[in-house]
């Protein structure tokens, strides 16, 4: 598929470039003439719904996906009350809003946001891949570790409480932790991570999850996490904070164990798979053998075409 790419169009909110891109968004819709526009991101999703709304009645039907909204843990509470005030605008004016989970879904109508009977959830859909061996998968990644290995693959953000895996690493000195990301927080980690955590920067996932015996997740807020679904499908047991969608991904005591948002319930839910390699196993195994499922392209491609002709028919 072409990818055309907008020098105009970025992150950071310009009204100049904002509105140039509105106007290059227009053109390329038009010429372009698409059944459906799927917008992702709120800056984006905001341009590219405008852009399309502009086209007056011959528009095609707008649909936007939330793979994660921004009511909590990123910023003021007046920067989202502006957050919610466009996006439930903007909602009003797709056709459709897919929510990448349910707990995802339920947020949006509980902040009034977008209504029920608008929004729908489409899972994401990861590939499988060719696990390496675990020996190898170290070797290659420069980690040599005895002990259990716990990996936690994110952005080094706030929103993921790097500090609370700090947290729970002090607590479990007989667990040695493999750390994958980079972000704002990471010469801050780098400078309070204990002795027996790792840090490794940007990895390719599948090797950094060859090379661990369970996955950690600790954050905030979250959509539906792909580095738990990249962890099962690598057959690896997790502990999650229960943290927006996390936990349809983590069945708990099922997939792996669901724990509240503190470094103590943190550390009690790696010591507890770490001691346990029956556990890990089977655990693991139910990992995979739900991800393979539940989260497979074929399933996310069927449900977005389904979302689709559902919102082609509410466009008429």
């Amino acid at each position: 598929m072409p990818l055309v790419r907008l020098e105009r169009l970025g992150r950071a909110v310009s009204p100049l470039d904002d509105a140039w891109a509105v106007r290059e968004l227009r053109d390329l819709i038009g010429d372009f003439a698409p059944d459906v526009v799927n917008t992702h991101t709120a800056k984006a999703g905001l341009v590219g719904r405008a852009a399309g709304l502009s086209l007056g009645p011959s528009r095609p039907a707008l649909v936007h996906t939330v793979h994660g909204h921004l009511l909590t843990g990123y910023f003021s509470k007046s920067v989202v009350w502006g957050i919610a005030a466009s996006e439930r605008v903007m909602a009003a004016a797709s056709d459709l809003v897919l929510a990448a989970g349910q707990k995802v879904r339920d947020d949006l109508v509980a902040a009034r946001i977008v209504s029920p009977e608008k929004v729908v959830v489409v899972r994401p859909g990861v590939r499988d891949f060719p696990r390496t061996d675990r020996v190898a998968a170290r070797a290659q990644l420069g980690v040599s570790s005895d002990a259990p290995l716990a990996g936690w693959l994110a952005r080094v953000v706030r929103v993921k409480r790097p500090d609370r895996l700090v947290g729970a690493a002090l607590r479990t000195p007989e667990v040695d932790y493999l750390v994958g990301g980079d972000g704002a927080l990471r010469e801050g980690l780098e400078e309070r991570k204990p002795g027996n955590m790792t840090t490794l920067g940007w990895v390719d996932p599948p090797v950094f999850w060859s090379a661990c015996d369970l996955a950690v997740l600790t954050s905030d807020n979250e959509a539906m996490p792909y580095s738990l679904i990249e962890a099962g499908l690598a057959g690896l047991a997790a502990v999650t904070t229960d943290a927006g969608s996390a936990s349809e991904v983590v069945v708990d005591g099922v997939t792996g164990l669901v724990v509240a948002k503190d470094p103590g319930a943190v550390a009690e839910g790696v010591r507890a798979l770490a001691s346990d390699a029956g556990l890990r196993e089977s655990m693991g195994t139910a990992a995979r053998e739900r991800a393979l499922v539940e989260f497979s392209p074929a399933r996310m491609l069927a449900e977005h075409r389904a979302a689709y002709e559902q919102a082609i028919a509410r466009r008429g």
